[in-house]
């Protein structure tokens, strides 16, 4: 993720002058980098997984640690308050869950307005994945007339000035024609009831996810004190993103007060900035880095890295700041304590056992069979692993059959894996009608057939396809051309006749390797051609590679 700071704002929250040389290697060795640097705007490309490092405020928080000038978990106080905010059954279906909090005295200037607008919106289209697990609303605390209540309404009863807009707009006409509603409005499709913040004098603050309301929403350089609400379907998320968001206000000096959230069935007050505990093994810490690291040098590591660490025989006792929500394992941690100590302290050595690098057979294998079959006179092509129902089965004339489908597909077109080439191959041909003939194609490629006794229930093997388009074809002499590749492979084959849709009755036939049957060969059945779009006849042949082969 790509963040721009103001390179004088980064330094001042630093607490320490830097030169760019300094700022370019100490971001590196955070897994940053310092892309270029115009008019004072330092562009740095921050590592996807450190969502909390996506803004001014969190690059300067970790910096502060790596170069110890403020070490260990950073200390923020939530005051207590008497805000609430309702969540009423209603959005259970929708948009169940809420997180709210509230910062005072932000000395707010235009520029940092437009870096909080930033942030809020990279934090979302990435760890909030495009506001549809979580969104995050910022809007001025002192016009807000408390308690908060969060429910749903018709579209069409739900009205307000939608932020940076002079007119009153539906939630209707907000998701038909602002561009906000035009890009996020796809979250809410399906649903007669949309949800909806309100105060307890019926201003509307937002409709989540897709605009704050002008009236309450639009955050000017007069604000002090901010409410500060995040909106989700997954709780976890929606709760680290308000921790995300509150840390970053609060490192410009802004006090935090909590909000209880009341749902029906109960309550709770958020944020909850307590840090989260996490035991480690040390001996498991130094298995994977190969050091012997003691107790104290691993605190120190963390500390750097804005983390507490209390040693007892083997075990560490971690304490994670809650704006770390990329620490899921034990060896986040270990990372951790890579950085702190520092990559470039690490002083490379030779291994006890002298190797020589070379090819895995199967590599030596896969490159040999492309060579035979340019060899012959074939073009390699590539084509993609995932396809589609249609033109595996339906295209070629076969009833479908089990292979593996994936549950969640963004597109009809590619939903299942490959379990042939020959289709895939087709597609290209037909695609590619109206170049001149002949054309000879062929890919080596892998497929993915279903396995009830492997691990992942699949097996992925490496198949050789090839066709062959002309406007007249002999399938004798395809023949003549697969046994000439095998025989370069040392293999000795041969061709029994068998039926199959796809093909010609009489002109297609199993292939045979040691008594084993690894694939067919024939002409391609002219329904099959007219299904993707071939003018003239086509023969081909696909067989499985052994890995055996390769030995």
């Amino acid at each position: 993720m790509i963040v721009d700071v103001r390179i004088s704002d980064l330094l001042n929250l630093i607490g320490k002058q830097l030169t760019l040389e300094e700022l370019e290697e100490n971001l590196f060795l955070l897994k940053c980098e310092l892309e270029r640097v115009v008019d004072g705007i330092a562009t740095i490309e921050v590592n996807p997984d450190r969502v909390d490092m996506l803004s001014t405020e969190g690059i300067a928080r970790a910096l502060r640690g790596f170069l110890e000038i403020e070490m260990g978990v950073p200390k923020y106080r939530v005051y207590s308050s008497k805000w609430q905010a309702i969540v009423e059954s209603s959005v259970a279906d929708v948009r169940p869950y809420l997180a709210c909090g509230i910062v005072r005295g932000v000395d707010l200037t235009s520029d940092l307005i437009a870096e909080y607008m930033q942030f809020q919106e990279r934090l979302t289209s990435t760890f909030g994945r495009s506001r549809k697990k979580a969104s995050i609303g910022l809007y001025e605390l002192d016009l807000i007339k408390p308690p908060i209540y969060y429910r749903t309404a018709s579209p069409n009863a739900i009205s307000f000035i939608p932020l940076e807009g002079t007119d009153v707009m539906t939630a209707k006409q907000i998701l038909r024609s602002h561009p906000k509603g035009q890009e996020f409005g796809v979250i809410l499709e399906g649903f007669s009831q949309y949800p909806v913040l309100i105060d307890s004098e019926g201003q509307v603050l937002s409709l989540p996810p897709i605009i704050n309301s002008n009236d309450l929403g639009r955050i000017v350089d007069t604000t002090r004190n901010l409410f500060v609400e995040v909106t989700g379907t997954h709780k976890p998320t929606t709760i680290h993103a308000l921790n995300i968001m509150i840390a970053a206000l609060a490192e410009r000096g802004g006090r935090i007060a909590a909000v209880e959230t009341v749902y029906p069935q109960g309550a709770e007050r958020l944020p909850n900035l307590s840090p989260q505990r996490r035991s480690v093994s040390l001996s498991y810490v130094n298995t994977v880095l190969g050091y012997q690291f003691d107790g104290p040098t691993v605190a120190h590591c963390l500390a750097r890295m804005r983390m507490d660490c209390t040693s007892r025989g083997d075990t560490l006792r971690v304490a994670i700041p809650q704006y770390r929500v990329d620490i899921l394992h034990d060896i986040d941690i270990v990372e951790d304590i890579a950085i702190g100590y520092g990559f470039n302290r690490i002083e490379p050595t030779l291994p006890n056992t002298m190797t020589i690098g070379g090819e895995l057979p199967m590599t030596t294998l896969r490159r040999t069979i492309r060579d035979l079959m340019v060899g012959l006179g074939y073009q390699e092509i590539w084509t993609y692993v995932l396809t589609n129902i249609r033109t595996l089965f339906e295209k070629m004339n076969l009833p479908p059959s089990q292979i593996v489908e994936i549950s969640n597909p963004k597109s009809t077109e590619y939903h299942v894996a490959r379990d042939r080439l020959l289709p895939g191959v087709l597609a290209f041909l037909g695609e590619n009608s109206a170049q001149e003939l002949p054309q000879r194609v062929f890919e080596a490629g892998d497929v993915v057939i279903v396995d009830s006794k492997a691990e992942t229930q699949t097996q992925t093997l490496l198949h050789l396809a090839a066709a062959l388009v002309d406007s007249r074809v002999d399938i004798t002499k395809l023949k003549a051309e697969l046994f000439s590749f095998l025989q370069n492979l040392g293999l000795t084959a041969e061709v029994t006749p068998i039926s199959n849709p796809s093909f010609i009755d009489g002109r297609v036939g199993a292939i045979h390797v040691a008594g084993r049957k690894i694939g067919i060969i024939g002409e391609v059945h002219p329904v099959v051609l007219a299904n993707y779009g071939i003018e003239a006849p086509c023969m081909g042949f696909e067989l499985e590679i052994i890995a055996d082969w390769a030995s």
